[in-house]
């Protein structure tokens, strides 16, 4: 029995557990960038570029010498291999492609490695302490030709290690540090900055150039960033973007020989295993991807505050609102919901004269002018349009329009378009009255009673008529009563009055409850319409912002995931 576990069984270490988290979140912010509109080929390279390099040679990494022409990579790869491995010259580029020094025992294993990266030369060496590094020495990054540099610029997103290499007359080149150190530095968690043929120099010029070219590298160090050191190193972090230490500035002698590139090859040679600097360079590249994302969304370290305040879009949502009730005319809705309940009411709780003013009033067009609920909201366009609706939303996106990321603005110009603002507007009212306007008028069980009681009223009513007919014609002989202020009243007029008295009061009955009815339910309608209307245009008004601030959102919570923020 061995305790030595299996290597399918080993438990990954924590370094490449944090490069997968930082690789997950980076293809979660990916997604939310697109949703932005954001530029992601960048982050799309990277996330694709560290996914591939977690699965090929994880035991070795590569470092490569970066640096213009004639400032000695060449002669530093010879003297740490102790042979010519690349050849070396003062006054042109020598090095068109790169040239991959490999230990012997590793060469199978980096064998992949290396055709990933499309190096074809390579040397192999046998010095135990670089079995786990491969050096690049790679083309002059000042090249006259210009595939020397693309060839640079293609590799360095590859590169685990960098070490950056000028001389005493070349320390302040502008395109090593405004072409390469500005942009790839934040990249990358572990590099150096050397600073070669220091044995051209006295004590006091060295030391002069070498504080010169670290307060070069320290202006040039973009001023915030993640940085996260591995290898058992106590990680030094606020929450959010911390402030990044610029590489070490150290001095070299290639001429020297092995005494003059020492401080490099104990650098190159760090116990560091290999797993934790791929790991560390991934999530850093994986980090910075994240970051150029979430600059470009306008997403904070503590997350992505709404860039159309909640408050600024309720005041704008209630406006809009209002606005459209305006132009629906609820009250109106109401006085047509009232008549519909009184023109249902008459066709069931009156008599026979009651059903003919009913008909008449039905087949004349006054109804359908005057108590079609279902009608008069569906014809809302003839009261009006939503352009003023629109336009107090539009104006709460475009006054939050100096406060948006420019690579937003367009995306918030389009979702203040005032045309589609309102079109959008005019489809949700739409929806809302085809949902709510089916009108049934209320009923009754009362109204049959009291038809009833108005036919059995209509029939006194004629009795009493052809009574009096009779009485006026014939001459019969009829009672008559005393009444206060009229006299004596004969017993047939008596009967018409109070039939008539009967037939207001229970008209007078009807009309009332109906009107109760017809109010109560016009209440609740106008309630349910005006809660429709309210709850479509808050969730429609800013729905194209609400998707720009749920991907703001995601992009900023893949970020606190590729940090390990809580």
């Amino acid at each position: 029995m061995t305790d030595k576990q299996p290597v399918a069984a080993r438990p990954a270490p924590p370094e490449s557990l944090q490069a997968l988290a930082a690789i997950d979140a980076l293809g979660e912010g990916i997604a939310a960038a697109r949703v932005l509109g954001l530029d992601v080929a960048r982050a799309a390279a990277v996330a694709q570029e560290a996914s591939e390099r977690l699965g090929i040679a994880p035991d070795a990494y590569v470092v490569a010498l970066v640096g213009g022409t004639g400032v000695g990579k060449s002669t530093i790869l010879n003297g740490l291999a102790g042979e010519d491995v690349s050849p070396a010259g003062a006054r042109r580029p020598t090095t068109g492609e790169p040239v991959a020094w490999v230990a012997e025992g590793a060469v199978e294993e980096v064998r992949p490695l290396l055709a990933r990266l499309g190096v074809e030369r390579s040397r192999t060496h046998a010095k135990a302490e670089l079995r786990r590094v491969v050096i690049l020495d790679l083309p002059d990054v000042d090249s006259l030709e210009a595939g020397h540099r693309a060839i640079v610029e293609e590799l360095l997103p590859k590169i685990d290690v960098v070490a950056w290499v000028t001389d005493p007359e070349k320390y302040a080149d502008a395109v090593l540090h405004d072409a390469f150190l500005r942009d790839w530095m934040a990249r990358l968690d572990r590099q150096i900055v050397v600073l070669n043929k220091a044995d051209r120099l006295d004590a006091g010029s060295l030391a002069n150039v070498k504080r010169d070219l670290q307060g070069l590298v320290a202006r040039t160090m973009p001023a915030t960033g993640w940085r996260e050191r591995v290898g058992g190193l106590a990680r030094d972090r606020e929450v959010g973007r911390v402030p990044r230490t610029p590489p070490a500035v150290i001095t070299t002698s290639a001429i020297g020989g092995e005494a003059g590139i020492a401080e490099l090859k104990a650098w190159l040679a760090d116990a560091a295993e290999a797993k934790a600097v791929v790991a560390a360079r991934l999530t850093a590249a994986a980090r910075a991807a994240l970051l150029d994302l979430t600059t470009g969304a306008g997403v904070t370290a503590t997350g992505a505050g709404p860039l159309v305040s909640a408050v600024e879009q309720r005041r704008a949502i209630d406006a809009a609102v209002e606005e459209v009730l305006r132009v629906v005319d609820l009250p109106g809705a109401e006085r047509q919901a009232v008549a519909a309940t009184r023109a249902r009411a008459r066709r069931r709780g009156t008599g026979p004269i009651g059903l003919l003013t009913s008909a008449i009033y039905r087949f004349s067009g006054r109804q359908a002018r005057a108590a079609n609920p279902t009608a008069f909201l569906r014809g809302w366009r003839e009261r009006g349009g939503l352009t003023r609706a629109a336009e107090v939303v539009r104006r709460a996106v475009v006054d939050a329009l100096p406060g948006v990321p420019p690579a937003l603005r367009g995306r918030y110009a389009a979702a203040a378009e005032g045309r589609d603002l309102e079109r959008r507007f005019e489809d949700a009212l739409d929806r809302v009255v085809a949902r709510q306007a089916e009108f049934a008028a209320p009923s009754s069980r009362l109204w049959p009673v009291i038809g009833l009681l108005q036919t059995a009223n209509t029939l006194l009513l004629i009795f009493a008529v052809a009574w009096i007919v009779l009485w006026v014609i014939a001459r019969p002989e009829v009672a008559s009563y005393n009444l206060p202020g009229l006299g004596p009243v004969p017993a047939p007029m008596l009967l018409l009055f109070a039939g008539l008295a009967i037939g207001y009061v229970l008209a007078r009955l009807l009309s009332l409850h109906a009107g109760w009815l017809g109010r109560r339910w016009a209440r609740r309608v106008s309630k349910e319409l005006r809660d429709a209307i309210k709850g479509i245009i808050a969730a429609d008004a800013f729905a194209p912002i609400d998707r720009i601030e749920a991907a703001r959102s995601s992009l900023a919570a893949a970020w606190r995931r590729a940090t390990d923020q809580p």
